[in-house]
């Protein structure tokens, strides 16, 4: 075990990751749903797979965060 539950960097550390890709998924649907039908079918397709790219991201964080908090019991 690393430590107590309250000094685990390594679980800050991927919390912030989670943060940031979540705030990037977030920010990502925002631009996909401001330019939609606004925008040329290319320029949507741009947008779409960012915001794709973006939740798989998030997501990966958000495992990786989850695996190391059951792993560590931090």
């Amino acid at each position: 075990m690393m430590g107590t539950q309250m000094d685990c960097e390594e679980k800050q550390r991927l919390l912030k990751a989670y943060d940031e890709a979540s705030s990037e998924l977030s920010n990502s649907v925002t631009a996909l749903r401001s330019h939609q039908g606004t925008t040329s079918q290319a320029e949507y397709e741009v947008l779409y797979r960012a915001s794709r790219d973006a939740h798989i991201k998030a997501e990966q964080a958000r495992v990786t965060f989850e695996r190391h908090k059951q792993d560590h019991n931090c």
